[in-house]
């Protein structure tokens, strides 16, 4: 499975996780932006945390899922060349998360003064320590690394979670994304919708985030096709109610599907003035 991607869109969706499981508040996250950056030495870092207050470390944060020997080498080659190119009396922190500890290298020898320093987290998360109802992000971590008879439970309680604990729309739609997303992954031999048969996920206009969109959207619709015409107050009022979903995380492919029109259909409404 490649994961490695998915890793780096979960922390820029949730990127609270990074700090929960590092065992810091969630919140900490709010006085940082995530970017992913690519180094004048052609080097990218997966993922970093760049903070927002003055004195507070950066966060880089690398992810493998796969063997690779000189792993380490090119994980502080990308800290010392941005912090070369950046401030080099930036504090920071250096998180290497493996798929199990199996993955990480073995010859690390030569890096072990910098390893055992508090500057260098590594996070197996083949063994990481959970409660039985962690927050959303690490439920997701918990299924990257599930065993198959693990995730079908795994992934009724976050879908669980995310319709009735979010009340945010748009963040229960990033994390039913997410889950989606990573069983397609976990899953290659199986295209999206035979996962969502397999998984018993939820058609998406049964969800409560595609309801209250679609209810919101047609409000809206409504309230600014008043001084339509009928055809043109209706096409309006459809307008709304795709530039909503769409913000809500939702492909023109499943908008198209619920609305019983064209993905081209979808994309000229998306597109119309509001």
């Amino acid at each position: 499975m490649e994961t490695d991607s998915f890793f780096c869109h979960l922390l820029k969706r949730l990127p609270q996780t990074l700090f929960q499981v590092l065992g810091l508040p969630g919140e900490t996250a709010h006085t940082y932006r995530f970017d992913s950056v690519e180094l004048k030495k052609a080097l990218r870092i997966d993922g970093l945390f760049l903070p927002t207050e003055d004195r507070l470390p950066i966060y880089f944060v690398e992810v493998l899922f796969y063997r690779k020997a000189n792993f380490y080498a090119n994980l502080f080659a990308k800290v010392f060349g941005f912090l070369d190119e950046n401030d080099p009396a930036q504090e920071w922190v250096a998180v290497a998360i493996f798929g199990s500890r199996k993955l990480e290298p073995v010859a690390r020898r030569t890096y072990e003064d910098l390893l055992n320093s508090p500057r260098v987290k590594r996070v197996y998360l083949d063994e990481l320590s959970l409660p039985s109802d962690p927050p959303l992000g690490l439920g997701i971590l918990k299924l990257v690394t599930a065993n198959p008879d693990e995730e079908k439970p795994l992934v009724k309680n976050l879908l669980y979670r995310a319709e009735m604990e979010i009340t945010n729309r748009e963040s229960a739609a990033t994390v039913i994304e997410l889950v989606e997303e990573l069983l397609v992954r976990r899953h290659p031999k199986l295209d999206r919708d035979e996962v969502r048969a397999m998984f018993q996920l939820a058609d998406i206009r049964k969800t409560r985030v595609w309801q209250e969109a679609l209810a919101e959207g047609r409000e809206e619709g409504r309230e600014e096709g008043r001084e339509e015409g009928r055809e043109e107050g209706r096409a309006l009022e459809q307008a709304v109610v795709v530039r909503k979903l769409l913000a809500n995380g939702m492909t023109a492919k499943e908008i198209a599907k619920a609305l019983d029109i064209s993905v081209p259909r979808v994309r000229q409404l998306a597109k119309s003035k509001p």
